[in-house]
């Protein structure tokens, strides 16, 4: 054999295993993307059942109105209602929101009655505060406007006084 073919015959070997190791490679690549891919798309849809379901929405609404939390609590019948609409829950989930519209309209009701109350012990509280900041830099307003002054005020005392 020839060192010419010798080298042709080394390459064809190189060349081969990495063309073999390519294709296994390749094939397992394959096999393990679509079958992670396949896992991913399994649990992405248990993750959506899991989200929506109904019982545990209903719950959600639930424990959401009796910590007085309304905004929350309609968001989470309105979920119900748009991704469970025929099952049980979402039929009581509707006599629930009926009570929150009511529990929500009476808490809206209160709140303008105490209102006028609210706000003028909240106005007498602003003012206070806003005095007692006031008072305290006067002394340094005063002193600090009276340096500007001073000057000004003596020139004018002193005219008084020859005249």
């Amino acid at each position: 054999m020839s060192m010419n073919e010798k080298t042709r015959l080394t390459v064809n070997r190189i060349v081969a295993v990495l063309a073999g190791g390519l294709l296994v490679f390749a094939v397992m690549s394959l096999t393990v993307v679509n079958s992670a891919n396949n896992q991913i798309e399994e649990l992405s849809q248990a993750l959506d059942t899991s989200r929506h379901e109904a019982g545990r929405l209903l719950s959600d609404a639930e424990e959401h109105f009796a910590a007085g939390n309304y905004v929350q609590a309609t968001a989470s019948l309105e979920t119900l209602f748009q991704h469970q609409p025929g099952s049980a829950e979402a039929t009581r989930g509707r006599e629930l929101l009926a009570t929150l519209r009511e529990a929500e309209s009476d808490a809206d009701a209160r709140w303008e009655a105490a209102l006028p109350q609210i706000r003028t012990q909240w106005t007498a509280s602003f003012v206070s505060d806003l005095r007692a900041d006031f008072e305290e830099k006067m002394d340094t307003v005063t002193e600090e406007e009276w340096t500007k002054v001073r000057s000004d005020v003596r020139e004018s005392w002193e005219q008084e006084q020859e005249g």
